[in-house]
């Protein structure tokens, strides 16, 4: 339920046809919009229904498999639970098949793939062969032909992919929660009901499982209290191994690393190797990604900012003069802080605004800025190069989601690449320094 245009869905039809399902995919989106998870995954031994649902299709099956994007609430779901199937999802069906490795879990609101990518590479550091997936457009149920007994597996996962956890036991070997900020407020209606979707990560666990969770009161401690097994309170003011010859910079960058080197600690890793590993991240694509230079001027995708504090960690970590590309769908968050913090911005050149009810929300209050609006993102980059100059920042950190105008983040941050290209990127492999 949800082909999706992300791996995700991709890799759970695969595998439950490769397994011998009876398959059916069904998703609202229409043959268009879906083109490319539908070339991929073709016709034979799958039945399509698009554009639309059929309760019937839920009535007599006997596995669902949601999408992390549908409700659990959904009545075709209820439909489904009420003739007696079972309601799963990729994450879920992955801990059922994947018995021969260790699997770590990786969550919280933000720094969830860098961490997880961070932990990877320590683990790789130590000499083993670990796999990563999950919520970075990697499916965990494709990997499974990678993962060899005893290896370990490191999966970063969204609130929304947690949900399928509660009341299953299902748990992992190990478990981070990087920190709750607020988020998806358009999916839960508070914040308790966002942590209670993340709990059963740590909740589910035993007392032969572990969790690093960082020290600190509120959400951590409420997350620590309610954790099954061993809990790790890392204090992430104290540097990891390494990070004073980091590539990285930014205090939420070494609060990610700090974090990995716990868990890699738990996973057996010494600090020579984990010191090897953070002297080697390079962080992670559409993260504050520098992607190149144009005219003198410094360019970075942060499109994976999809929160007014995202967006607030790389005005912090990015050299101004800025010119931000910010705005989109609205999640029902604060964006007070992110306006106050532009309006006092010495060097901030303007901000050029994408369509969407989180820009209506965001732009009242950004009085006294030099505000330029943009139709889609080729017109938005080319608003921002014009306000720009050399030395300064173009800085795509939207401080939104995507929903409307782009696929996905991942789209969005695309768009921004091929238009910067059209207009002469030079990327940093090739610029004077790099």
């Amino acid at each position: 339920m949800g082909l999706g245009v992300q791996s995700g869905g991709l890799g759970v039809a695969r595998f439950m046809r490769d397994h011998g399902a009876d398959l059916v995919v069904t998703d609202l989106r229409s043959e268009v919009e879906l083109a490319p998870s539908l070339a991929a995954l073709g016709t034979q031994g799958v039945r399509y229904v698009l554009g639309r649902h059929d309760a019937g299709d839920f009535e007599r099956a006997d596995i669902v498999v949601r999408n992390p994007a549908v409700p659990a609430g959904s009545p075709y779901l209820r439909a489904a639970r009420d003739a007696g199937a079972y309601i799963e999802m990729e994450f879920t069906l992955f801990l059922r098949w994947c018995r021969q490795a260790r699997v770590i879990g990786v969550t919280g609101t933000r720094g969830k793939t860098t961490t997880a990518t961070a932990l990877h590479a320590m683990l790789a550091a130590g000499g083993e062969r670990p796999v990563l997936a999950g919520n970075m457009r990697v499916s965990a149920l494709a990997q499974l032909h990678e993962i060899r007994p005893g290896s370990t597996v490191v999966l970063e996962l969204s609130s929304a992919q947690l949900e399928g956890l509660a009341g299953t036991g299902l748990r992992t070997r190990g478990a981070i929660v990087t920190n709750l900020m607020a988020d998806h407020l358009d999916r839960y209606p508070d914040m308790q009901a966002y942590a209670e979707a993340k709990l059963p990560l740590v909740a589910n666990q035993r007392a032969d499982n572990w969790a690093v969770i960082p020290a600190g009161s509120g959400w951590p401690d409420w997350f620590a209290a309610r954790a099954g097994g061993t809990v790790v309170r890392p204090d992430l003011e104290q540097a990891p191994p390494g990070w004073g010859s980091a590539p990285l910079v930014g205090r939420h960058n070494r609060a990610n690393l700090a974090l990995a080197a716990a868990a890699a600690r738990q996973a057996g890793v010494d600090d020579v190797a984990i010191e090897r590993a953070v002297r080697g991240f390079g962080g992670v694509a559409a993260r504050q990604e520098l992607v190149g230079f144009i005219d003198g001027m410094r360019v970075y995708n942060d499109t994976t900012a999809t929160t007014p504090e995202a967006a607030l960690a790389a005005l912090a970590s990015i050299p101004g003069p800025w010119v931000l590309i910010a705005g989109g769908s609205d999640k029902r968050l604060d964006f007070a802080p992110l306006a106050e913090r532009l309006r006092a911005a010495d060097g901030l050149r303007g901000v050029v605004l994408l369509p969407g009810r989180g820009t209506d929300r965001l732009r009242p209050q950004l009085t006294g800025c030099r505000i330029s609006d943009a139709d889609d993102m080729a017109e938005a980059v080319d608003r921002a190069l014009e306000l720009a100059r050399p030395g300064d920042a173009v800085l795509l950190s939207p401080a939104c989601a995507s929903f409307g105008l782009f696929s996905n983040e991942f789209d969005r941050g695309d768009q921004f690449v091929a238009r910067l290209r059209d207009r002469g990127l030079q990327p940093t492999s090739e610029s004077p320094g790099r």
